[in-house]
């Protein structure tokens, strides 16, 4: 479910996430690899975070309506 949200992210989203989460980058320096502000950064985390959530979220209700549709 996790390797689907993620590719629904666009690359920039992507990008912000592994730097941060998986090399454990902070934003000035994820901003400073990438030239652009680190507010930038952080608002890409945030609105990226957000979306995987969503995306994760979505998956869960359609696989709980598919498990009422087998059993009904």
């Amino acid at each position: 479910q996790l390797e689907r949200g993620f590719t629904r992210l666009s690359a920039d989203h992507r990008t912000v996430l592994v730097l941060h989460h998986q090399l454990g980058l902070t934003a000035g320096e994820i901003g400073e690899s990438l030239g652009i502000p680190a507010g930038t950064v952080k608002s890409r985390i945030h609105y990226a975070t957000d979306a995987l959530r969503a995306a994760l979220e979505a998956d869960s209700r359609d696989g709980a309506r598919l498990m009422k549709e087998r059993t009904a």
